[in-house]
């Protein structure tokens, strides 16, 4: 059983919604309705503030949407900045909404965490991926974070049509004031969206399939994200789950792997959703008893969460250059 004192971290969707229209994104495996929802400050005030005091980093991130279509976006940060100075924020977006003033107003409360901005190449192929965003104003409302103060990280995913545009992508991810500039492999490739002929890698999902295969028999157990670092996810609709995958899978359903989460989800979607229940209450409830009782022996959790996840990480970066 979780207890609330035990969580450190939270990794929140903040929207369901998003304005690109990126190939290979979650949004398209979508089995199960899930509409627009969002995490307005008056939810989020539903947390005890107990928990917000207490916590050490807040992650914004999600499966589905994009942070910056949420309006009490900033709200929400200057009230946790309010309760607990401490708490490191860090988050990741297209950039391609809101105005400049609203960036420069986030970018106060992101000084010692990280905004990662997806950026996929220059002016002429961001676009070909990032579908339905604007280099342009990612460019303006990248500098205006970053003039408030907000450390902005510009992260490239690599393709055949914008390889060659990396060292220049670089240099102006420098200049307007990027404190990281990386790059790392795409999910998928197909149709328009080749694998680069100059850089050699693996792709995430073969990455852990390689050292899945090194754990020992007996290192069959996963090391569950709530349980070894105290962290929650936390959906757009209110939802509280162990992990991004568990609530992801649920409403894809893309993996068999996962397939003792779906009905354990179904059975008690309605008994988990923070803005109704106490999120006390959904810690001890059968939810999460089940979930994290079953998935320290599932295949799909050991891959994700096995003592080499870090590694992973790692591996996944393929340029990493800091200002």
């Amino acid at each position: 059983m979780l207890a609330l004192k035990q969580i450190k971290a939270l990794n929140i969707e903040m929207s369901s919604s998003c304005n690109g229209k990126c190939p290979f994104c979650s949004r398209d495996q979508k089995i199960r309705r899930y509409g627009n929802f969002r995490i307005l400050l008056e939810d989020f005030k539903k947390l005890p503030e107990t928990l917000v005091r207490q916590l050490k980093w807040i992650s914004f991130a999600g499966n589905f949407g994009d942070l910056s279509s949420n309006p009490d976006m900033v709200k929400i940060a200057a009230y946790i900045k309010g309760l607990n100075r401490d708490v490191v924020l860090g988050g990741d977006t297209n950039g391609s909404m809101q105005s400049a003033d609203w960036w420069a107003s986030l970018g106060k409360f992101f000084r010692d965490g990280t905004m990662e901005f997806a950026v996929d190449g220059l002016a002429d192929t961001h676009a070909v991926h990032r579908r339905g965003t604007d280099y342009n104003k990612i460019v303006r409302n990248i500098k205006a974070f970053a003039g408030a103060g907000g450390v902005a990280h510009w992260k490239f995913i690599v393709f055949r049509h914008n390889e060659h545009q990396i060292a220049e992508a670089e240099k102006e991810a420098e200049r307007i004031g990027c404190k990281r500039f990386f790059v790392i492999p795409s999910r998928d490739y197909g149709g328009e969206l080749q694998k680069p002929e100059k850089i050699e890698f693996q792709i995430k999902r073969d990455i852990f399939k390689t050292y899945d295969e090194k754990l020992s028999d007996s290192d069959t157990r996963a090391t569950c994200k709530p349980i070894s670092n105290g962290s929650l996810y936390l959906a757009a609709d209110g939802t509280v789950h162990p992990c991004c995958f568990a609530h992801c899978m649920y409403i894809t359903e893309h993996n068999s792997l996962f397939d003792f989460l779906p009905p354990l989800a179904a059975m008690y979607y309605d008994q988990i959703n923070f803005k109704t229940t106490p999120l006390s209450d959904i810690l001890k409830g059968p939810y999460f008893s089940e979930i994290l009782s079953l998935s320290k022996t599932n295949s799909y959790c050991r891959m994700k969460c096995n003592p080499f996840r870090k590694t992973v990480k790692k591996e996944l970066v393929l340029i990493d250059k800091r200002f």
